[in-house]
């Protein structure tokens, strides 16, 4: 069962979409006969079998929440919001809203391909719950949020993919919905009109809840306070954005290849402080001798076996297939022994050094790499080993053998706040490649290059000069 209600009437304490034990299961018939038969029998015998693309979903949405919807392929995403919006019928539990519902389902829904741009602007408008005045009185506005020039009073079956969205996004701006929902629909936009529509939706989720599905990480990150994580039509997980996120990048690593997530003491790591001087060396080849050019010029990234003054040391954990595991990470400053995090003005020459251990031999060579994110997760900058444009080859860790890599880079002038810094030891290469040990958020760094400095952005870039001058005509 679906409701709606308006949503002036809702409490603020009360949900504005309250979804119970929701289902939606369909009929899946083996033959056209078998169709057939259990037409005539009507209902005496059964002769097909269920497929439940969504069972036994509880969620609340609140006034002013922002919720990303994640998950696989065929994991019920957008049938959990079509219940919601109301095109599909709930095979079991409700799903209650309050207020009109602005939904970018599939491309294109909703529009009649035989209909002009214009015609489909007024049926979907009015689907919507819009008077034909109203829709007359926004119309400019909607042409000009589609901008698709004459190509409005062309049929949509003539229309490009992005022309589509465009008209569909214009006609979502301008009903002025209660609720929004957007299904990966932002996927074939161009850079300006994506940029135009994510304007929207920051000023549109401060006045209204947002259910937004999407497989890019950051765009979920940036705009939803919650994740709700779908996996074979069933709630797996829901909770803070970036917690979401990380135990869902987990399970696809553990999906991708095949085994369980490693957890910290699993593959011989002990979960307790290991000294990194006390790591045994090995006879790892260094990855300067096979470049052609020096390799402190990139400033980048060296891997070595050789363990010098033991830096501070932090004990990962993570997930991975355990055949490498990061046993210590150090961040100094360059030519220093002692851990550094912060606070940083931006400028400072770092080392980040990673030390693991080969528990068993990798099928591939060795890859390390990191990364910098802000506090919705959102990434901001890293580096791997494969990333330098040299070719040199690699070798592959023994079992008992000690790996180390150091990072050394220059710090950027990071907006004041907090940061993490994110770890991965692969083996393989960049397009294929197998998790060994990742570790989410392994460090935590702080920054107050505002006290020195505006940060208009996320973190200033490296000005060399600046000039203003008054010149005659």
């Amino acid at each position: 069962m679906s409701s709606e209600k308006d949503v002036s009437a809702v409490a603020e304490s009360e949900p504005v979409i309250r979804a119970e034990n929701l289902g939606k299961a369909y009929r899946v018939y083996k033959s056209p006969s078998a169709r057939l038969k259990q037409a005539l029998m009507q209902g005496r015998r059964r002769y097909y079998e269920e497929f439940w693309a969504l069972r036994s979903v509880d969620m609340e949405v609140s006034k002013g929440e922002a919720i990303g919807v994640i998950g696989r392929n065929g994991s019920g995403k957008s049938t959990l919001l079509q219940l919601i919006c109301g095109t599909l019928t709930p095979s079991e539990g409700s799903v209650n809203t309050h207020g009109r519902v602005g939904a970018l389902l599939e491309l294109g829904s909703g529009f009649n391909p035989e209909f002009t741009g214009i015609e489909n602007i007024h049926l979907n408008a009015s689907l919507l719950g819009l008077s034909t005045e109203t829709i007359n009185a926004r119309l400019d506005d909607i042409l000009a949020f589609a901008d698709i020039g004459d190509f409005v009073t062309q049929p949509i079956k003539t229309f490009s993919s992005g022309m589509v969205l465009r008209l569909a996004f214009a006609v979502l701006a301008n009903v002025n919905p209660d609720v929004l929902i957007i299904d990966e629909a932002l996927a074939v936009g161009d850079a300006v009109f994506t940029q135009r529509c994510m304007r929207f939706i920051h000023t549109a989720r401060e006045k209204m809840p947002l259910l937004f599905v999407s497989h890019d990480p950051a765009s979920v990150s940036a705009l939803c306070d919650r994740c709700v994580w779908l996996n074979k039509g069933r709630l797996e997980s829901t909770g803070p954005t970036r917690v979401v996120l990380d135990l869902y990048t987990r399970f696809c690593y553990a999906q991708m290849q095949n085994v369980d997530t490693l957890s910290a003491g699993s593959g011989g790591t002990e979960a307790s402080e290991i000294n990194a001087a006390e790591l045994p060396g090995s006879a790892v080849s260094t990855v300067s001798e096979f470049l052609q050019d020096d390799p402190s010029d990139r400033g980048i990234v060296e891997i070595s076996e050789q363990a010098e003054t033991a830096s501070p040391v932090f004990v990962a954990e993570g997930f991975g297939d355990g055949a490498i595991t990061i046993e210590s990470i150090g961040l100094t400053r360059k030519g220093s022994t002692q851990q550094d995090l912060g606070p940083f003005h931006g400028g400072e020459e770092l080392e980040l050094r990673i030390r693991a251990q080969c528990i068993r031999e990798p099928n591939a060579p060795s890859v390390c790499g990191f990364l910098v994110r802000d506090k919705l997760g959102l990434v901001l900058f890293g580096d791997n080993t494969l990333l330098l444009k040299a070719t040199y080859p690699r070798s592959i860790p023994k079992p008992g053998q000690a790996v180390e890599c150091v990072f050394t880079f220059r710090m950027p002038a990071l907006k004041a706040g907090e940061y993490s810094i994110s770890i991965g030891w692969a083996s393989g290469s960049q397009e294929a490649h197998v998790q060994n040990h990742y570790v989410n958020d392994a460090l935590v760094i702080t920054s107050d290059t505002d006290t020195r400095r505006p940060v208009h952005g996320r973190f200033a870039a490296d000005i060399l000069g600046i000039s203003l001058q008054c010149k005659d005509p």
